[in-house]
């Protein structure tokens, strides 16, 4: 049974009555959400002729089953939408993509606010490479995987980069979302909308330091090898979440791989 037909006769009433009014499903689904009915409320999002969609991950299950492999939920927030995933690659394929992106990697760069360019800043202190969707057996693996416990088309998400952090390496607060007021989010728009999400994966495990880390909600997540953590950008009415602002701590002990896919709106070019 889906999460809308588990709600009471009422509130299926309700719904079907403002859809047939013309109201946003988005504004339905976040009254929905507001309520606690996170399923339902994503479920009628992602079923309806929204123009709005956004990626969810089904947390009514602990264990979540998928074509090649099960996962678990480790940890949900849901304001913002935040799910830690475990279990999420193998150690052999944490260490296919460490070996191919190890020769790759150059200095990381950012999306510069005034005209969208990419340019070294001292807030992100680390080696990263990039690659094409698809680019390698075990990166169309993984994003297939993605794809499929997100419930998201495969090409709205930029190509995977893969990130090194040793000696101090961080990357400060920041927010994986383009603000509209900046010159630089038009430019960089263009090629596939908003960053609606960000799908996280640790490919190691770290001695000390390392932690996504949420300043604003007060919490942060430890690297572990295998695990993943997802997060939304965007809230059911499609406006940015500014409490998704988030920061790589520090690595003051270890070495810290990462691997990052940013979900985007629309088709990414």
């Amino acid at each position: 049974m889906s999460a809308i037909e588990k709600l009471d006769s009422d509130w299926k009433n309700w719904i079907n009555i403002n859809i047939e009014r013309g109201v946003p499903a988005n504004k339905l689904a976040a009254s929905l959400f507001d309520r606690g009915w996170v399923e339902a409320a994503y479920e009628l999002l992602n079923q309806t002729n929204s123009p709005l969609k956004i990626p969810h991950i089904d947390t009514s299950r602990n264990h979540i089953k998928l074509s090649d492999k099960e996962v678990s939920l480790g940890f949900t927030c849901y304001k913002p939408f935040v799910v830690v995933i475990n279990d999420f690659l193998s150690d052999e394929e944490c260490q296919l993509l460490i070996e191919d992106a190890d020769s790759k990697l150059e200095t990381s760069r950012v999306v510069n606010p005034e005209d969208g360019s990419f340019i070294q800043h001292n807030a992100r202190t680390s080696t990263s490479t990039g690659y094409q969707r698809g680019q390698t057996n075990v990166i169309k693996t993984v994003e297939s995987r993605i794809a499929e416990l997100i419930n998201w088309p495969i090409d709205h998400g930029e190509g995977l980069q893969i990130l090194r952090y040793e000696d101090g390496g961080e990357y400060r607060p920041h927010f994986d979302f383009f603000d509209p007021i900046k010159k630089s989010s038009s430019v960089v728009m263009k090629k596939g909308g908003q960053r609606v999400g960000t799908f996280l994966m640790y490919l190691s495990d770290v001695e000390v330091g390392g932690s996504t880390c949420f300043p604003e909600m007060n919490f942060e997540v430890r690297p572990r090898k295998g695990t993943a953590l997802y997060f939304a950008n965007a809230d059911l009415n499609g406006d940015i979440d500014k409490l998704t602002l988030h920061a790589g701590l520090p690595v003051t002990s270890g070495v810290k791989y990462l691997a990052t896919k940013w979900l985007r709106e629309l088709p990414y070019i």
